[in-house]
């Protein structure tokens, strides 16, 4: 409605998520790749438990089987701090169904791409870039930020074998609208 997407990307999609493809969805700040992740989640069958991991709490899809994780930052003595790394580990014992990270930014890209290639088909992420195709370096250059990140090599085929699609917004004068929809 608000011309964001055509229809025949807005099928592609609702394709995408009844099929279990894994989705990261990319863009800059306000480009609206939290709204479409909202836009997204409701596509996911009732049956399927998602478990949800953000820094902050946005993602807020209307479906039964929802378990939510926030990280929290460190108290004034510098402890306590759980972060999303942690979290999108412990939701593997969780049973979930789907896995989706608000916002990859750090080490825990690594976490992310072990989930999405274990089993956890349709899972899906959303993090900065200025392209479909960088949404891929950033994907790996995150994922080389953790301690037991392997060569950048494997971490390109890691990338290649957990995500299905790309999904890239941009906002110009027009509003926000995917700039673009791409296989790794």
């Amino acid at each position: 409605r608000l011309g964001t997407l055509d229809g025949g990307r807005a099928e592609e999609l609702r394709a995408a998520v009844a099929e279990r493809k894994s989705i990261a969805v990319s863009g800059g700040t306000g480009a609206g790749k939290t709204t479409l992740l909202n836009a997204l989640l409701p596509l996911v069958g009732d049956n399927e438990r998602i478990v949800l991991i953000e820094e902050l709490k946005e993602l807020r899809p209307d479906r039964a089987h929802v378990v939510s994780l926030v990280a929290r930052p460190p108290n004034v003595e510098g402890k306590g701090a759980i972060g999303l790394g942690t979290l999108v580990r412990a939701a593997l014992r969780m049973r979930p169904d789907r896995i989706v990270v608000g916002e990859v930014r750090g080490p825990e890209a690594l976490d992310a791409l072990a989930a999405m290639s274990t089993g956890h088909e349709g899972s899906m992420i959303t993090l900065h870039a200025r392209s479909a195709a960088d949404a891929i370096e950033r994907m790996i250059t995150l994922a080389m930020s953790s301690p037991a990140a392997p060569g950048e090599e494997m971490l390109r085929r890691r990338v290649v074998d957990a995500l299905d699609f790309v999904v890239h917004l941009e906002r110009g004068p027009g509003g926000r609208v995917v700039a673009e929809v791409s296989a790794p």
